[in-house]
């Protein structure tokens, strides 16, 4: 097989690892090397994780962070430039989809995002992306090296070995060509949960008739040991939990042991971010809720009725 250089960068420090281990599985050549990028605003400590993670080499770049997309493309396109890469691999993140698109066209390299799997061969490389809302899986050749590939995350591979003496550099780029003009920031409200990580999830819908409802969720969570999510509305639109519980295609993914969905439709966007559990538990008044049919246990009633009884009898 030929040597890879992989480029590996997001924002999200976890989703960089994943990365990184992903990398290590598909370059098994061992003149290949994995290059990570340590950008402005990136956590404490990257560096070292990312190393752990199985990374050959740590590009970062010293500076401030900055909320414009555009910005970070630029200064991976210098970048880039330096490192000559075969394939740069990318989180599917919300902000590194937008990244990973304005770099392909400022490099005029093919991409795909939304990517599940991915296999080099000798035809090039073979991925398997998300399509029509996640119901679908699309196998897809790309022919054209470099690529740029925007991975889900949760896409895992096995903990490479650490690289012993991996190369640290830090490199000066030249300021990116600013295309917008910041007229105000707003400082979103937000909180530190990780709810891909959680291992049990009470989620609460559209059946929900008011915020100060939440603490009936909130006391069946307690008793089952879960975190609360929520569906795009409570949080894009009523604003009643943070963007940190939102689950969903356009919000969260998450594989929890345990699901519990309360007074959730089912919309498919929905079902994107929740599929992945291992135990659905649906709770709804509507026994033709399209919730009903990805649950391996189903409650039909109100929710103001069912809610507090379960939490009564786990002894809430």
């Amino acid at each position: 097989m030929t040597a890879e250089v992989i480029v590996c960068y997001s924002e999200e420090l976890g989703v960089a690892e994943e990365l990184v281990r992903l990398a290590r599985s598909l370059a098994v050549d061992e003149a290949s090397r994995i290059r990570a990028l340590v950008l402005p605003g990136a956590p404490p400590g990257s560096a070292d994780r990312l190393v752990a993670a199985g990374a050959h080499a740590i590009h970062s770049v010293p500076g401030t962070a900055s909320p414009d997309p555009h910005i970070t493309a630029e200064t991976i396109r210098a970048l880039v430039g330096e490192l000559s890469p075969t394939l740069i691999l990318m989180g599917s993140t919300k902000r590194g989809r937008e990244v990973a698109g304005r770099l392909a066209g400022m490099l005029d390299l093919p991409a795909a995002t939304g990517v599940t799997a991915l296999r080099i061969d000798a035809d090039g490389l073979r991925v398997d992306r998300e399509a029509l809302s996640g119901n679908a899986v699309a196998v897809e050749r790309i022919v054209r090296r470099p690529a740029i590939i925007a991975v889900m995350a949760g896409t895992t591979a096995p903990a490479p070995s650490v690289v012993a003496g991996a190369e640290r550099r830090e490199h000066a780029v030249p300021p990116a060509t600013v295309l917008t003009e910041r007229t105000e920031v707003r400082v979103k409200a937000g909180g530190q949960l990780e709810i891909e990580k959680a291992e049990r999830i009470v989620t609460v819908g559209r059946g929900l008739k008011k915020k100060e409802d939440l603490g009936i969720i909130e006391a069946l969570a307690k008793v089952l040991g879960a975190e609360v999510g929520c569906t795009r509305p409570l949080a894009a639109e009523s604003g009643w939990l943070t963007d940190d519980h939102w689950i969903g295609l356009t919000g969260h993914r998450v594989h929890p042991k345990l699901y519990v969905a309360v007074g959730v439709s089912g919309a498919v966007q929905h079902l994107v971010g929740m599929r992945s559990s291992q135990i659905v538990v649906a709770i709804n008044k509507d026994p033709n809720a399209p919730i009903f049919a990805q649950a391996d246990y189903r409650i039909t009633g109100d929710l103001y009725q069912v809610v507090p009884a379960i939490t009564k009898a786990l002894g809430g």
